[in-house]
C-alpha cells in the first residue's frame, strides 16, 4: 500500500503533528508514506522520521484547482493508492484529485472540534473525539472512524538533566511551583483560556506560568503577560514563543494546562493535568473526569456559572501544595495515554486504509457533493465574507462553534411499564425460519421467563400470495413463543413503501397487545427498519439489541447504506436502553456520554449434552481428522483462509447455506467446494447440525478482514465450543473472554493453516468437556438473567 500524507499546513500544530507522526508509524508498519504540502515548521520532522516529501503549489483559493491538478499527477505518477486530506481543505482536493482513477481512494482526517458540512457523507472520515463522530453519524453520514489524537510514547520522553536544567535558566525559572502551556496561540478555544491563566498568576504570584507558542493572538498574549509582571514579582509569566521541540518544557512542568493534542503528550511525561476549554472551563484529570474526556475530548464547555479564574484556581490550587498528589495524578495520566499510543492509532488508520480501498458504493453515491452540500459550502465562503467585512473573520473557523457546543440533550422519557407480568415483543431483522442466529436463541431463552411476541420482517401481498400465507398469521412457534407474521403492499422495499410498512407493522404489534389483553414488557429491536421510532412512549422499556454493524452489512446485504443509517439512527434516538455486541461497535454507537452497554453473544450449553454419544453424519465422505465450518457462506468468509488449510492436506467439511452477493464470488465458491479434500453440504435442518459438528476435530471461523466482521461477535466460535470443539479463527472479531488453550488466532492464511494442523496434531487430544466448561459464563441462561435485569432496572 502506497499512502500520500496531505495535512493542511506544515506549521507547528496537533492536526499536522498527528498526520506526520501516524505516517512515520505507518511507515514502520510496512506501509509506504510520503507527505504532501506546502513547506514549514514541520518539515524538520518530516526530514527527521525519513519521510519523502512532496512540495505543493501555492493554494490560493480552496479548494485549488492547481493543487488538485498537481495532486492528480503525483497520484498517477507515483503509484500512489490513498490520498489522505487532513481537515477540510485537503480533504477536498484529495477527493477530487482520485476522482475517476480506479483502485485510488482518498480519505478525509478532521481533528477541529467540528466538521464542516460539505465534506461529502460518502467519503470516508476520521475525527478525533467519540462525540463529534457520534454528532457526525447521527446527521447521516454512515463512514465514520474514530482516531484519537495520538501520542509517540518514544518521541516524547524527558531530555538529559543538562537539557532540562539549562532550559530552565534560559527562561527564567526561579523555583517556584511551574505551570506550563504548550498550545498554538489562536483566537479560536485558546485565547479565552490563555488569558485566565495568565490573570490567576498576575494575581496569586505563587506559581510560574511558561506558556510556549506562537500565533495569531500573540501580541494580545503578550500585553497581557506583560501586565501580570508589572504588577508582581518579575518573570512569573514566560513566553518562549514557539518551540520545534517542546519536550524540555513538558518535562520541567509542576502542572500542564492544555487541550487536545498537547494535553495527552503531557500525560506522557506523568504530568497531572489541567484540561482547557471555554466559557470558564477548567477541569483535572481525575478517574472520575476520565469518561467525560474520552468522550467529549480533551477539551469541555463551561456553563459561565463561576468564572474562570475560581475554577482554575480550584483545579490548580490542590495540586500546587501537594507533590504526593501530583506524582499520583502524573502517574495515573501516563495509564490513560497508553491507549493514545501512535502504534494502535498507526493500526487503525491502516484498518481505515483497506476499508476505504475495498469499499463499494451504489451508483451515483459519489457525487461531487449533494446539494445540500454545496448549500453549505456557498453559505460558509459568505459567511467568511462578510465576517472579513466587518473585521470578524474567524482564523481556526471549525474550531469557532465546535459539536460540543451545538449537541442537543435528549428528552429523559418516563420508561415505566404495567407491573406484573407482561409480553416481550421481539421485532427481529429475520424470519423465524431463517437460520438460527443470536435472535432465536435469546428468544427462546426469555421465554422460559416471559411469553415473547415474535414480529417477522413484513412480506409483501406477492410474497404471501406466491407462497400461499394468509395476510396475517399468528401461530405458536416454539414454547412461550408466538408469531406474528404480516403482509404489506407489494413493493414494501420501495423508498416510500418502507415507512407505511414499518407503521402498519407497529400498528398491527399494539392492536394484537390490546386485544389479547397482553401488556408489553419491553420492546426488543435487532431489525433494520426504525421500528422503535413508531412505538408509543411511556410503556415498557424499548431497547435497540445491536447484534451486528447494521450498516457496515449494506454490500453484504445488497441494501442501501443510506437507508440502514437512518434507520439506526432512528432507533437509537428513541431507545431507552442501547445494547451491542462487542465494545468496538458499542462505541461506534455510543451518541452520549452514557456509552451502550456491552451485552455478546451467548450460547446454549444444554443443547450439546451428550455429543459425545450422537452418530456423526452419515453423508460426510471426508477422512479424518476434519476442521470444518458450520454456519452461512458469504461476503464475510474468506475463502484464501479455507484454501490455505485445503492446500495443506487437511479435510475440511463446510455445511450451511451461501448467499455470496456477486456472481464472481458465487462461482468461486463453487470452484472451490469441488477441490480434492473438500466437501460442502447445503444448509441442513437445526437438529441435525450436532451431527455434523460430532465429524469435526476443529471449528473453524474465517471472517475476512471488513469493518463488519471487526465489530461482530464470532457466534459460531462459540457454537464450536459449547459442542467441545476447539476452534481456529482469524483475528478480525475480539476474541475477549475465551480461553485460548482453545482458541487460537491468525493473520495471514499461511498462520491460519498452520494453527489448524497444529492443533489437529496435538498429541494429547482436548477433552471436549474442558472445552464446554471454558464457555460457561457465555451461556445463554446467564445473558437473560442480565436483561430481564437491565429492563427491571427501567421499569423501576
Amino acid at each position: 500500500m502506497k499512502v500520500l500524507v496531505y495535512p493542511h499546513d506544515l506549521g507547528m500544530g496537533g492536526s499536522q503533528t498527528n498526520a506526520i507522526e501516524i505516517a512515520g508509524e505507518l511507515v514502520r508498519l510496512g506501509v509506504e508514506c510520503s507527505v504532501f504540502g506546502r513547506p514549514g515548521t514541520l518539515n524538520a520532522r518530516i526530514e527527521e522520521l525519513g519521510l519523502p516529501f512532496i512540495e505543493s503549489v501555492a493554494p490560493g483559493r480552496r479548494p485549488s484547482p492547481g493543487v488538485i491538478r498537481q495532486l492528480r499527477h503525483v497520484v498517477i505518477d507515483g503509484g500512489f493508492d490513498i490520498v489522505h486530506g487532513y481537515e477540510w481543505p485537503p480533504s477536498l482536493e484529495a477527493m477530487m484529485a482520485v476522482r475517476g482513477l480506479r483502485g485510488r481512494a482518498a480519505t478525509s482526517t478532521v481533528m477541529s472540534m467540528a466538521v464542516a458540512p460539505f465534506i461529502p457523507s460518502w467519503l470516508p472520515l476520521v475525527v478525533g473525539t467519540q462525540q463529534i463522530a457520534a454528532v457526525e453519524m447521527a446527521r447521516g453520514r454512515p463512514r465514520v472512524d474514530l482516531v484519537e489524537p495520538p501520542v509517540d510514547l518514544h518521541h516524547n520522553v524527558p531530555p538529559d538533566p543538562a537539557t532540562l536544567q539549562a532550559f530552565r535558566r534560559s527562561w527564567g525559572l526561579d523555583g517556584r511551583p511551574l505551570v506550563v502551556c504548550v498550545t498554538r496561540l489562536a483566537v479560536q478555544l485558546k485565547l479565552e483560556g490563555l488569558l485566565t491563566a495568565i490573570k490567576v498568576a498576575g494575581e496569586q504570584q505563587d506559581f510560574q506560568l511558561l506558556i510556549v507558542g506562537d500565533g495569531p493572538s500573540q501580541a494580545e498574549v503578550k500585553a497581557a503577560a506583560e501586565r501580570a509582571n508589572a504588577v508582581g514579582r518579575a518573570g512569573t509569566v514566560v513566553l518562549t514563543g514557539e518551540l520545534l521541540n517542546p519536550r524540555a518544557a513538558y518535562a520541567v512542568a509542576d502542572v500542564v494546562l492544555g487541550m487536545g493534542g498537547s494535553a495527552l503528550r503531557a500525560l506522557a511525561f506523568s504530568k497531572p493535568l489541567i484540561v482547557q476549554g471555554e466559557r470558564g472551563f477548567f477541569e483535572a484529570l481525575t478517574p472520575e473526569t476520565r469518561p467525560r474526556f474520552e468522550w467529549q475530548g480533551w477539551y469541555g464547555i463551561g456553563d459561565e456559572s463561576e468564572s474562570g479564574d475560581s475554577r482554575l484556581l480550584s483545579a490548580l490550587a490542590p495540586l500546587l501544595r501537594d507533590a504526593e498528589l501530583r506524582a499520583e495524578r502524573g502517574g495515573f495520566g501516563r495509564e490513560v495515554v497508553e491507549n493514545y499510543s501512535l502504534t494502535r492509532a498507526a493500526e487503525r488508520q491502516m484498518t481505515i486504509y483497506r476499508d476505504a480501498l475495498g469499499a463499494t458504493y451504489s451508483p451515483g453515491e459519489r457525487g461531487l457533493g449533494s446539494t445540500t452540500a454545496t448549500g453549505a459550502f456557498v453559505a460558509y465562503h459568505v459567511r467568511r465574507k462578510w465576517s472579513a467585512l466587518r473585521g470578524r473573520r474567524a482564523v481556526d473557523d471549525f474550531n469557532a462553534v465546535p459539536a460540543a457546543r451545538k449537541e442537543a440533550r435528549r428528552p429523559v422519557r418516563d420508561t415505566t411499564s404495567p407491573s406484573g407480568p407482561g409480553t416481550i415483543v421481539y421485532f427481529s431483522g429475520v424470519s423465524w425460519d431463517a437460520v438460527q442466529g443470536t435472535d432465536h436463541r435469546l428468544a427462546e431463552k426469555l421465554a422460559e421467563h416471559h411469553p415473547v411476541l415474535w414480529v417477522d420482517p413484513p412480506q409483501s401481498a406477492w410474497a404471501h400470495v406466491r407462497n400461499r400465507l394468509k395476510p396475517t398469521r399468528l401461530s405458536e412457534v416454539a414454547s412461550g413463543i408466538s408469531r406474528l407474521s404480516l403482509t404489506v403492499p407489494a413493493g414494501v422495499t420501495r423508498p416510500l413503501m418502507r415507512d407505511f410498512a414499518v407503521a402498519q407493522v407497529a400498528w398491527n404489534v399494539s392492536q394484537h397487545l390490546r386485544e389479547s389483553d397482553a401488556p408489553p414488557l419491553a420492546w426488543i429491536c435487532s431489525a433494520t427498519v426504525p421500528i422503535l421510532a413508531k412505538i408509543r412512549a411511556g410503556t415498557a422499556p424499548r431497547i435497540y439489541l445491536a447484534t451486528d454493524d447494521f450498516v457496515a452489512a449494506a454490500p453484504l446485504w445488497r441494501m442501501s447504506r443510506a437507508y440502514l443509517h437512518r434507520s439506526r439512527e432512528g432507533n437509537l434516538e428513541h431507545a431507552d436502553l442501547v445494547l451491542a455486541v462487542t465494545r468496538t461497535l458499542a462505541a461506534t454507537l455510543r451518541r452520549s456520554e452514557r456509552s451502550p452497554i456491552v451485552f455478546p453473544n451467548g450460547c446454549d450449553l444444554h443443547r450439546f449434552d451428550g455429543i459425545e454419544d450422537v452418530a456423526e453424519a452419515e453423508d460426510v465422505v471426508l477422512p479424518s481428522p476434519i476442521a470444518g465450518v458450520v454456519g452461512q457462506f458469504n461476503g464475510r468468509t474468506d475463502l484464501n483462509m479455507l484454501a490455505a488449510v485445503q492446500e495443506r492436506g487437511i479435510s475440511l467439511l463446510l455445511v450451511g447455506p451461501q448467499s455470496f452477493a456477486s456472481p464472481e464470488e458465487t462461482a468461486r465458491f463453487e470452484d472451490f467446494v469441488q477441490r480434492e479434500g473438500v466437501q460442502w453440504i447445503d444448509r441442513v435442518p437445526t437438529e441435525r447440525v450436532i451431527r455434523y459438528l460430532k465429524c469435526l476435530s476443529v471449528g473453524l471461523t474465517p471472517y475476512a478482514d471488513s469493518t463488519f466482521n471487526r465489530r461482530s461477535f464470532p457466534l459460531k466460535t462459540l457454537e464450536y465450543l459449547a459442542a467441545g470443539i476447539p476452534v481456529v479463527c482469524t483475528d478480525v472479531a475480539p476474541l475477549t473472554g475465551f480461553d485460548p488453550r482453545f482458541v487460537k488466532a491468525a493473520a495471514t492464511p499461511e498462520a491460519f493453516a498452520a494453527c489448524v494442523a497444529e492443533t489437529l496434531d496435538a498429541k494429547v487430544p482436548v477433552a471436549r468437556e474442558k472445552v464446554r466448561i471454558s464457555v460457561e459464563s457465555f451461556d445463554w441462561s446467564r445473558r437473560v438473567e442480565e436483561l430481564l435485569g437491565l429492563i427491571e432496572e427501567r421499569r423501576c
